[in-house]
């Protein structure tokens, strides 16, 4: 895993192994990376200082937990686990304790995104994109789908969500109103547009 400027330039190497580290997820105050890795066999959340230095194992579980997401105010990490036989979304405190599942659905859950003022988390399931409660109540479907959207995003003021789906036929980037209204797609391309971010 490597870091660079905005521009391109400084490129650093922050990790050294053999293995696949990815999803990197800078935490709020810039501190901090969450990231996932195999390095030990399967993928498991892992978070490391801001240089690469001080990187800690979070969790400890034959199944794969990955796509980690800091909440707002640094406190806690969402993330995917496939430990109960399926996806679904899970949080726990920053330093790994306390983990707790928060998605039991039956086609599974990814791509958790907390909202800007840290009270919701969007996710993905078979559904199309939902939205729930920080502590996992109040699971809604935003907009029933199911061509596969995957990834979703909250605009930094909360009131948009961004997301990709396949409903026409490729990956392209779609965004939506918060409570699902004014869908509205992005891009048109014939090869595929995946995972938007949001700039500041």
């Amino acid at each position: 895993m490597y870091v660079m400027n905005a521009d391109g330039s400084n490129q650093t190497r922050l990790t050294f192994n053999s293995a696949n580290d990815n999803n990197p997820a800078w935490s709020p105050n810039g501190s901090k990376i969450a990231f996932q890795s195999n390095r030990d066999g399967n993928n498991e959340i892992y978070v490391m200082n801001a240089d690469g230095s001080n990187q800690t194992r979070l969790t400890f579980n034959s199944a794969n937990d990955y796509k980690a997401a800091w909440s707002p105010d640094g406190s806690k990490i969402a993330f995917t686990s496939d430990r109960g036989g399926n996806a679904q979304i899970y949080v726990m405190n920053a330093d790994g304790s306390s983990q707790t599942a928060l998605t039991q659905t039956r086609s599974g859950s990814s791509w958790p995104s907390w909202s800007p003022d840290g009270r919701k988390i969007a996710f993905i399931n078979n559904e199309g994109v939902s939205v729930m409660n920080a502590d996992g109540t109040g699971q809604t479907t935003l907009m029933p789908n199911f061509n596969r959207d995957d990834y979703c995003a909250w605009s930094p003021d909360g009131s948009k969500i961004v997301f990709t789906s396949i409903r026409d036929g490729n990956y392209e980037i779609y965004v939506m109103n918060a409570d699902g209204s004014a869908q509205t797609r992005l891009t048109n391309n014939p090869k595929e547009d995946n995972n938007p971010s949001w700039g500041n």
